[in-house]
């Protein structure tokens, strides 16, 4: 089923059950796994939380699971692209691991 499909109770199911298989991922030191796992929860946490997040366009915000900052340039859906501050690439991540910093 795709998240978008998803009910909130059936997204946070599967936000644990990655978070398990992340974890154990990481005891295991496997971190290409580590890393879809993680990548596939903040997917689906961003489509929990879609409808209330506000992000805004030209602002700088952490990246969560990095030490870096993203400039929102472009929103669509549960995705934002911006710029990546390390290196000046354009990126695309999704709006759950965005965070405001001070």
């Amino acid at each position: 089923m795709l998240y978008s499909d998803m009910t909130p109770s059936h997204l946070e199911n599967e936000m644990k059950q990655l978070q398990q298989q992340g974890q154990r991922a990481y005891d295991e030191a496997n971190w290409s796994e580590y890393e879809i796992n993680m990548h596939k929860w903040y997917l689906a946490k961003s489509y929990l939380i879609q409808d209330n997040v506000h992000l805004k366009i030209g602002r700088t915000y952490s990246l969560a699971e990095a030490h870096d900052r993203l400039t929102v340039n472009k929103l669509k859906g549960i995705m934002a692209w911006g710029i990546r501050e390390s290196d000046a690439e354009e990126i695309a991540v999704p709006i759950a691991m965005l965070e405001e910093y001070d």
